[in-house]
């Protein structure tokens, strides 16, 4: 029997911050995005479980940004 495994990451959510960011790497001021990332575990190329999540806040010109907390990221929504 043969089982395929594997790992893939998606975007759960995404959205625009309310207030403008200056972005020192490409020097543009923007409203910056927040992305919420899952790697998930797939089976036969199927996404069964989440087992790592990411937040990130970055330039979406450049997409130079940093990770936040998800304490962080729930107050900046």
């Amino acid at each position: 029997m043969i089982f395929i495994f594997g790992a893939n990451d998606k975007v759960i959510e995404q959205r625009q911050s309310y207030q403008q960011e200056h972005c020192y790497n490409c020097n543009n001021t923007t409203h910056w995005t927040l992305e919420k990332n899952a790697t998930f575990a797939s089976l036969f190329f199927i996404s069964v479980f989440p087992i790592k999540t990411r937040y990130i806040y970055y330039c979406p010109i450049c997409r130079n940004g940093r990770q936040l907390e998800k304490e962080e990221y729930e107050r900046m929504r």
